[in-house]
């Protein structure tokens, strides 16, 4: 593996994004977080919470559907990076995507109370599917094009930087979303639901639309031809099987797929255990005082977040990709271990002290692990000839999302085995406690430690990112 080099690269004028773009794309973001996040944050507590679905059957069908949004990512991807149109490959994809999964957001959330418990799983069963086919509609191609903005090492960690501190802004309200709907204005937490899924669909589609409208692609002259042209330096493209094979053969790229695989998904493995902790474990039971401590919690990893995404963007700059995400993953290990000590029922906003930990971690994963995406799309694009941006983000979420699938599917299977009984609230055996913490530790603890090791071993240093590039200028300047 090669060492850093001693000089610095500065990235050039013409590869540097305008300030202008940056705020663009990342308003595209806070849709894309509001999606991620609005299933997450409503799913357990309406349905298992509110309506008395079984954690295991909502487990069951958020793993489903997440098993669904993973099948077809690979497919969205392919066939934005081959469409051809006067806007680009990108765009059209987002605009059907945003307005259908706006559309569906409202929409699923208006369960009435009175259904059994099988009616209201295959409902959230059925519209779950719907929401993800849109949501990767839009996030797919979105996720591509932010690849494709600028071919500089350094500029893309900034922009992922950018992108992330203003997405990242969303994800503080969505820590809200289960406080929002215990407000006294409504009759219930059911009818809460109703009202705010209608507020955020409205919001992910004109959110949504800044980017579509907006952001500039610098790719529409290349992809605007229905065929490829050689003259142009463009072959044939690879097949759907053939680009995904030539995409997971991509040692860079496995590299950071199974680090994200492990760091994510570990985390999403034991969500629930977290939040059913806080609400029957330190709180008894009372929706309304933990759904406050859960409020708190999550906007102040959120706020952290933002705030920790310039330090990460920095230290992505001045120390490397890889060694700093090593070092902020390594705080967020620090924060899962110091976990167990802060569940105390005599004191239960200590639970808030892990957050600022495991925040800048989520930062780092969502920063640097984009930027180094996109460096290994270079790699590919020596390797192979082609802009596969569309290809790579999708395989790659693809393999993560059925981390997640499997994830959201044995949560609930693994909350039954420590004994976990909904029907008992907050009266749970003190040994069924015991095995949630001891869950809620270890397991993301082992993930994280997993995640470093691999980034320790992803070979595009900066040297190495420099070298791809005047590579490329020189294939790209003998094919105009």
């Amino acid at each position: 593996m090669q060492t850093q080099p001693a000089r610095h690269h500065q990235t050039a004028p013409e590869d540097r994004i305008p300030i202008s773009q940056k705020i663009c794309y990342g308003t595209g973001q806070i849709s894309n977080i509001i999606l991620a996040l609005s299933i997450m944050n409503l799913a357990p507590f309406v349905l298992t919470v509110e309506l008395g679905v079984s954690a295991s059957l909502v487990g069951l069908a958020m793993g489903l559907t997440r098993l669904w949004d993973a099948f077809i990512d690979p497919v969205a991807g392919y066939l934005s990076d081959n469409y051809r149109s006067r806007w680009g490959r990108r765009k059209p994809f987002m605009l059907v995507g945003a307005i259908g999964v706006g559309i569906i957001v409202a929409l699923m959330w208006q369960m009435p109370r009175g259904w059994s418990e099988m009616g209201y799983f295959w409902f959230f069963l059925g519209m779950s599917l719907l929401f993800y086919t849109g949501y990767t509609l839009y996030a797919a191609p979105f996720i591509a094009l932010g690849f494709e903005l600028t071919p500089d090492y350094h500029e893309r960690t900034r922009l992922m930087g950018a992108m992330n501190f203003i997405g990242s802004l969303a994800s503080i309200p969505m820590a809200w979303l289960f406080a929002i709907t215990q407000w006294d204005g409504f009759s219930d937490g059911v009818q809460g639901a109703r009202v705010l899924a209608i507020l955020l669909g409205l919001a992910v589609i004109g959110l949504s639309l800044v980017p579509i409208i907006w952001l500039k692609d610098p790719t529409v002259e290349r992809f605007s031809r229905k065929t490829p042209s050689p003259g142009h330096g463009e072959k044939a493209p690879l097949s759907f099987f053939g680009g995904m094979k030539a995409t997971l053969a991509n040692k860079s790229f496995r590299y950071l797929c199974f680090a994200m695989f492990a760091f994510f998904p570990g985390l999403i493995l034991i969500q629930n255990f977290s939040s059913f902790l806080v609400i029957y474990y330190l709180y008894g039971g009372d929706k309304a005082a933990s759904s406050v401590l859960l409020g708190w919690s999550g906007s102040l990893s959120g706020a952290l977040s933002v705030l920790f995404v310039p330090v990460v963007t920095w230290m992505g700059t001045r120390l490397g990709k890889r060694h700093a995400f090593m070092i902020c993953a390594g705080l967020a290990l620090f924060g899962t271990l110091v976990k167990w000590f802060c569940y105390q029922p005599s004191h239960p906003y200590l639970n808030l002290i892990p957050g600022p930990f495991i925040g800048i971690g989520f930062s780092a994963l969502w920063v640097l692990m984009a930027a180094m995406l996109a460096d290994a799309c270079d790699e590919d694009e020596l390797q192979t000839g082609e802009r596969r941006e569309g290809t790579f983000s999708a395989v790659y979420w693809w393999i993560v999302k059925m981390g997640l699938s499997a994830s959201l599917a044995l949560s609930g299977v693994l909350l039954k085995t420590t004994g976990f009984q909904e029907k008992l609230g907050g009266q749970q055996a003190d040994a069924t406690f015991i095995w949630m913490r001891i869950c809620d530790v270890a397991f993301p603890a082992a993930f994280i430690a997993i995640s470093i090791y691999l980034i320790h071993k992803f070979p595009l240093t900066e040297a190495r990112m420099y070298e791809i590039k005047g590579e490329l200028e020189k294939k790209h300047a003998a094919t105009r």
